[in-house]
């Protein structure tokens, strides 16, 4: 029992010894890698063979607007074939679409040709970033999806500034071993996801016992220490439309918030630096320190979350007010040392909110819209991202940054008439060690 406990309240490092965990942490750095690679990549190639960036810019539209688009869709789709066999299948179609993209590139194909192949490669995997979020239920204990979901973002960070490096050096020699890189990273997710390598991970962990065993008696609280606050019962809404599910709702716009909170900062750091009579190398320093400040309060986040005696929605509630408190001192300070601490305070929130909005949903639909409903979630940041943008070309600089939590501040308005008690049709979840749903 005593090593139950123990294990219970050092989350990061029953993850650190868990192979499968790692298996998955790998197999989604490989296949965020694709994405982010594809706009530098795309407009180089386009640059070297087609003598200029056109083709590029309109290659990195059709790898961004369609998978917005068809993700809830796809998403559904392998809910219903069945994620943990169909992954890996998709994610080979779309390796070699990107594969036959330099192939064709090569050989001067058609633009048509092109579009196609990058068409075909982005509608076909638009479903796998939900996946990939749900086989995590399947590799790791249910009281560790929180620690988990912190640790990768640490990952996440990693290959954000990994991948400009890693087209950079693939356009050396040829940028069209960029695009290969592309593919031959999602093979190498597909084959970590592959369902015999994933048994094979999965076959002797010491960690998925313990916590079973640790679910009925929980850790005595120490005399002095405060006591957990008690959480709600977990429900989970029969099957049926995410859109009728109003909690899943808010989660839904707590991720658009968020993209859009972050889009504004990173799209709009250079615009805001230039303001101040900065250049690109200020720029990439605050966005360097955005990543950095997120990735030390992931791990910490990691480590201390269990203790943390909030629900899921106060959490967010909190860290939604820490971030537009954080957009709004970026849009309104004066002095590069100022921009510096707000940039820092808007990381310090990344993290621990990615984790919370990442992981609350899943106790609030089935098991069998599970991939669909995080594929949605994937497309509303991609919205909320685009919308930073897209406010930055039709609006003055200064504009655009102090709207860059209104988004947040209509989900907060939002939230108690999506978080009403009235609750039709629900049926029980499966009870959690600590990290139940609450409000």
């Amino acid at each position: 029992m005593t090593g139950t406990v123990k294990a219970a309240d050092r989350p990061v490092l029953v993850l650190v010894r868990s192979a499968p965990y790692w298996r998955w942490v790998l197999a989604t750095m490989m296949l965020r890698l694709p994405p982010i690679m594809a706009p530098m990549a795309f407009v180089l190639v386009s640059m070297e063979y087609r003598g200029g960036p056109a083709l590029g810019g309109l290659l990195v539209g059709a790898a961004l607007l369609p998978g917005v688009v068809a993700g809830p869709v796809c998403g559904r789709l392998l809910d219903r074939l069945g994620t943990e066999v169909w992954t890996p299948r998709v994610l080979v179609l779309g390796a070699v679409a990107r594969l036959l993209l330099a192939v064709a590139f090569l050989q001067d194909a058609p633009d048509w040709i092109l579009l196609l192949c990058v068409l075909v490669g982005t509608v076909i995997t638009s479903g796998v970033s939900g996946a990939t979020r749900t086989l995590l239920n399947k590799t790791v204990p249910p009281h560790l999806i929180g620690p988990a979901l912190s640790l990768d973002s640490i990952a996440v960070e990693l290959v954000v500034i990994s991948a400009p490096f890693l087209v950079a050096l693939s356009a050396v020699a040829d940028p069209l071993y960029a695009l290969i890189a592309m593919g031959v990273a999602t093979l190498i997710g597909a084959a970590l996801l592959h369902p015999r390598s994933r048994a094979s991970a999965t076959a002797t962990p010491e960690d998925h016992a313990a916590p079973a065993a640790a679910v009925p008696v929980p850790p005595a609280v120490p005399s002095g220490s405060a006591a957990p606050v008690a959480a709600e019962p977990a429900v989970v809404p029969a099957a049926g439309s995410l859109w009728r599910n109003r909690p899943f709702l808010f989660w839904v716009l707590v991720t658009l918030a968020f993209g859009h909170l972050l889009g504004t900062a990173d799209i709009g750091v250079l615009p805001r630096v230039a303001e101040d009579g900065g250049g690109t190398t200020r720029a990439a320093v605050l966005t360097g320190v955005l990543g950095a400040a997120s990735a030390v309060t992931g791990l910490a986040y990691a480590w201390y979350a269990h203790r943390i005696r909030m629900g899921f929605v106060r959490q967010a509630v909190v860290l939604l007010l820490m971030m537009i408190a954080s957009s709004l001192a970026i849009a309104l300070v004066d002095g590069y040392a100022a921009l510096v601490v707000a940039f820092v305070a808007l990381g310090l929130c990344t993290a621990p909110l990615n984790t919370v909005m990442n992981e609350a949903p899943g106790h609030l639909v089935p098991e069998n819209r599970m991939t669909e409903a995080f594929s949605t979630l994937v497309s509303a940041q991609s919205i909320g991202f685009a919308l930073a943008g897209g406010l930055l070309s039709v609006l003055p600089v200064d504009q655009m940054l102090l709207l860059g939590g209104a988004t947040a501040v209509l989900t907060l308005a939002a939230a108690p008439a999506l978080l009403s008690t009235r609750r039709p049709d629900t049926r029980p979840a499966r009870p959690e060690p600590s990290r139940e749903y609450a409000r």
